[in-house]
């Protein structure tokens, strides 16, 4: 099975590429240029064909991680007037910066796909800290200070900067009515609740055999005072081993504390000033028209994330730990992918915007460093000698390819 979803996530980056290269292709067709091959993945070729008309040359390669379409006169001076570096400068700013100008478009036809197929999630009140006056179970919150809640504008977000007593207002759904009430954050003491009452309604009964709801488990959970150790850590409840059970095949077996404390989500809510609950997804759906105009500021949500992740690098809040290279990448995806449709479909706008920025960045080898080289040549009014930015292009694709295959190292061997 792992199997399967380690071939949809390359899959998915070949997807992605091929969009990025296509991108570079369908500017180089209108604008004139003379396009030698287009290519999807590297390597050996498998397939290939060429265009008796216009001379282009369509090819599969063997390594399916990568693609590249291929110019006339692209690294090298060319006397003819359909090559890469004797088109306008104005022209190959718009053709190198084709494949960044695609990744983002098909990010945002992907963010329509995704905020159709699964809507977006707003939060529902699934446990509320004792002595909590504002909320109640089942609440579902729509807004803070006439804010909407969405996709890009979590309620975390909106209510972050607020201190013990500080005062917002909340609107909320409870039993089909629409309230707008004030609230504010308290200090509370820990509790435990359950983040995966879905696995417990399918899956947990008691030793009798009787079938244990969400509710009754919650409420059996929170009877348990929360404890710390010595150290001030927190500890989970002291659930006896084999106080549940489950069906294993068509046996009902008895579930270890660890087992079930895991799969039913049994999670700690710490003391100190909070809004005082927690709470579960609750899906909202999109129109066509609806999805389309929220997939725009979700695109710079998302956008601003990576820029910020980019940032951290130089700030020190982006460590080598959240880096990574092509296999750390499809690792990810892969557990991605393990988790449901839905997150297999989000996939597909969050790589695309990756690609999109990683891609503009002037890193040599790179769109956004060529891109710079054009710059420089439409300000000069000449080029920088060819040899030397190709030279430099070459430098950099191999610390960029070095760098990739250090990271994916690291993760492997160092970071079990």
């Amino acid at each position: 099975m792992t199997f399967f979803y380690v071939i949809l996530a390359i899959v998915v980056l070949l997807i992605l590429i091929t969009v990025h290269e296509f991108g570079h292709y369908i500017f180089g067709k209108i604008l004139g240029f003379k396009i030698e091959e287009f290519s999807i993945g590297f390597g050996k070729s498998i397939f290939s064909k060429t265009s008796k008309k216009t001379g282009e040359k369509f090819s599969i390669r063997i390594i399916p991680l990568g693609g590249y379409c291929a110019f006339l006169g692209e690294d090298e001076d060319n006397p003819s007037k359909e090559a890469f570096n004797n088109q306008k400068p104005w022209k190959r700013l718009i053709v190198c910066l084709g494949g960044v100008t695609f990744n983002f478009l098909f990010g945002i036809i992907m963010s329509v796909v995704f905020l159709l197929s699964s809507g977006y999630a707003v939060p529902q009140v699934n446990k509320i800290a004792e002595g909590n006056p504002y909320f109640q179970v089942g609440d579902v919150i729509k807004s803070v200070n006439g804010k909407s809640i969405e996709i890009y504008r979590h309620m975390g977000d909106l209510i972050a900067n607020y201190g013990e007593d500080e005062e917002f207002t909340v609107t909320l759904i409870r039993n089909g009515e629409t309230i707008t009430q004030t609230v504010s954050k308290k200090s509370y003491s820990a509790y435990y609740y359950v983040s995966n009452p879905y696995w417990v309604e399918k899956n947990l009964y008691d030793i009798g055999g009787n079938k244990v709801t969400a509710a009754e488990f919650d409420e059996y959970i929170s009877s348990f005072s929360v404890t710390k150790d010595s150290e001030g850590k927190y500890q989970y409840p002291d659930i006896a081993d084999n106080s549940f059970k489950y069906y294993k095949g068509d046996e009902l077996v008895g579930l270890s504390k660890d087992d079930l404390i895991k799969n039913a989500g049994v999670s700690i809510s710490p003391d100190g000033v909070s809004i005082g609950f927690v709470y579960g997804n609750y899906a909202q759906s999109y129109g066509f028209f609806e999805a389309l105009g929220k997939a725009w500021p979700f695109a710079f949500y998302v956008c601003g994330l990576i820029f910020k992740a980019l940032a951290g690098i130089f700030t020190g809040a982006t460590t080598i730990r959240d880096l990574g290279g092509t296999v750390t990448a499809v690792t990810q995806m892969v557990e991605i992918s393990k988790m449901g449709f839905t997150q297999f479909l989000m996939l597909f706008p969050l790589l695309s915007f990756n690609l999109a920025i990683f891609n503009v960045l002037p890193i040599p080898a790179l769109d956004g460093a060529r891109a710079v080289f054009i710059l420089i040549e439409m300000i000069a009014r000449k080029p920088v000698p060819r040899k030397i930015e190709a030279m430099i292009h070459t430098i950099g694709l191999i610390i960029l390819f070095a760098l990739v295959i250090f990271l994916d190292i690291y993760h492997i061997f160092f970071l079990k």
